[in-house]
């Protein structure tokens, strides 16, 4: 992630979850407009439950889901605490800047499987599992931001869900939906309404990445990209 990105997350999709590690950037994105986008996805969700597709409800609920929880995420306004003298409960919901070493240190802790988009040079990160199978990881340029409320920052997310590849492929057929397969294989969706947020789901593994950018192209490189997301390990 280079400076020019690191200024100006917000998940705004249906159910659909990229490392060069691209940068994040600051570009706020408004109460209004976020306020527009989910009134935009409440009208989706409906008329997918009209044609009660098993598929079309899973997409739209974890966008709703991802929604609140990305930009919630970001927002935590605690104030910072020293690794060494933070607990795990700390460390595991965001309140604590990790390294790179801290962070797969406490992603072992953790013990399930985390996506992100990998190590960016003088970035530090939050890590953050909200509930039962999500778990959200945060670029903080140059350590930066820990505080700050507005979904400034690069988050990738990572959802436990079933039969993710088909879901995240059918995603596409819905209202300014776009999917395709990226050079690794996976699925990748995004709406045109909403293309800060990326899913990528591969074949046969039941997890969905969701790529947060504040500069759409960035989440639409990372997702795309060979070999951009990883386990963190």
């Amino acid at each position: 992630m280079n400076k020019e990105e690191t200024k100006a997350p917000v998940r705004k999709t249906p159910k659909v979850r990229s490392s060069v590690a691209s940068d994040a950037v600051v570009t706020t994105t408004s109460k209004r407009s976020r306020k527009k986008i989910e009134e935009s996805v409440i009208a989706v969700q409906k008329k997918e439950m009209k044609q009660s597709t098993k598929t079309a409800v899973l997409m739209v609920a974890a966008f709703l889901a991802g929604s609140v929880l990305t930009y919630t995420f970001t927002a935590n306004s605690e104030p910072t605490v020293e690794v060494s003298a933070s607990t795990f409960a700390e460390i595991s919901t965001g309140k604590v800047p990790l390294t790179e070493k801290e962070l797969i240190s406490a992603v072992k802790q953790l013990g399930v499987d985390v996506y992100w988009a990998g190590p960016v040079e003088a970035a530090k990160y939050t890590l953050s599992a909200p509930a039962e199978g999500q778990v959200y990881v945060r670029y903080l340029p140059n350590g930066e931001g820990l505080t700050d409320t507005k979904p400034n920052y690069v988050v990738i997310a990572t959802y436990v869900a079933p039969d993710a590849f088909t879901s995240t492929q059918a995603a596409g057929n819905q209202t300014n939906g776009v999917t395709f397969i990226n050079n690794q294989g996976a699925a990748v969706f995004y709406s045109k309404d909403a293309p800060t947020n990326v899913y990528v789901a591969y074949p046969e593994i039941d997890y969905q990445v969701e790529v947060f950018s504040p500069i759409a192209q960035t989440a639409l490189d990372i997702a795309s990209k060979q070999g951009a997301l990883r386990l963190v390990k």
